[in-house]
């Protein structure tokens, strides 16, 4: 590509400046036909419209019109303008129609950005080229602009296929990658659910232990607490057994000492009675002496009888004896002793 199509407009409008004598000859078109060549593009925009204003139905100044606004570089507006242009009666002015038009899309499609729609302006332009070519088929400005679109449209669909297979190429790696995190992402998760089986088998071990260590411990502290229980009433049964042997005792004792107490009263009231026997035997004797006595003693008679020393001292022995005796059941009872009780006799 050593040429593009806009290089070849201000020739070509020099060309067709100079063409039909009769549009030369209207002074409006003379006039924006000169601020054309003299490039003043905004100023012959204004007198082509004035020009249109008598004579709107003229394909050569709607031609003429586009001329302006594609050397300003309003595209979209000189397209329409060489669209009307393209319907002419005469094949020159179609021709050049066509021709401009195809200039005109050619840098549409270069000031667009989506791929689909460069190449849609690409092919219209080649269409009009085409158009030229079959007017005119020596028209060489025509086939090298031709050939130019036909390139633009290669490359576009070439780059466009690149960036299909670039596209196509990230998103097989984007699912690559997408199923490389998935399978780490499933990986990573099977490593979770087994750690976190794990985790739960050796809680459960543990538990299990626990729970084990637990009843263990419970049935040791039962254990321990029936030997304890055991020991207890072992002990107990024994400290009853050495109570009931010591009370055994004690009652045998106090059996014994209560027998003893007896026999020592039997034996007491048995010598109590013994010198009772001996009192009242000396007793008798003496009275027995005293009746012997004289005769002054008997005229005493009448007197009251007075008692002898040694009766005195066996009275005073007897009452003793039954003080004390009176005195031992008294400290038997208070003591709470289950001895046979005696009797306490009247002497």
């Amino acid at each position: 590509m050593t040429r593009a199509p806009w290089f070849w407009l201000v020739p070509l409008l020099l060309v067709w400046g100079a063409w039909n004598p009769f549009m030369r000859r209207v002074p409006e078109v003379r006039r924006a036909n000169d601020l054309l060549r003299g490039r003043d593009y905004p100023a012959a925009e204004e007198a082509y419209k004035q020009a249109l204003e008598r004579r709107a139905s003229e394909p050569r100044l709607k031609h003429n019109l586009g001329l302006a606004f594609l050397a300003a570089r309003n595209f979209s507006s000189a397209e329409s303008e060489f669209i009307a242009a393209t319907s002419s009666d005469s094949e020159k002015v179609r021709a050049r129609g066509n021709f401009f038009l195809g200039i005109t899309r050619f840098h549409l499609g270069e000031t667009l950005q989506v791929p689909d729609e460069k190449i849609k302006k690409y092919k219209e332009a080649a269409d009009n080229f085409r158009r030229v070519l079959e007017m005119d088929p020596n028209d060489e400005d025509a086939r090298h602009n031709l050939e130019m679109a036909l390139e633009r449209i290669e490359d576009v669909e070439k780059k466009q296929e690149e960036e299909k297979k670039q596209q196509e190429q990230q998103e097989k790696q984007q699912d690559q990658k997408d199923q490389k995190d998935q399978k780490d992402q499933k990986d990573q998760q099977d490593q979770k659910d087994q750690q976190d089986q794990q985790d739960q088998k050796d809680q459960k071990d543990q538990q299990d232990q626990k729970d084990q260590k637990d009843q263990k411990d419970q049935k040791d502290q039962k254990d321990q607490k029936d030997q304890q229980d055991q020991k207890n009433q072992k002990d107990q049964k024994d400290q009853q057994d050495q109570k009931d042997q010591k009370d055994q005792k004690d009652q045998k004792d106090q059996k014994d000492q209560q027998d003893q107490k007896d026999q020592k009263d039997q034996k007491d009231q048995k010598d109590q009675k013994d010198q009772k026997d001996q009192q009242d035997q000396k007793d008798q004797q003496n009275k027995d002496q005293q009746d012997q006595q004289d005769p002054k003693d008997q005229q005493k008679q009448g007197q009251p009888k007075q008692e002898s020393p040694e009766a005195k001292a066996a009275r005073r022995a007897l009452e003793d004896l039954k003080e004390r005796q009176k005195q031992r059941i008294q400290e038997m009872h208070r003591k709470g002793g289950q001895g046979r009780r005696a009797p306490i006799k009247d002497w």
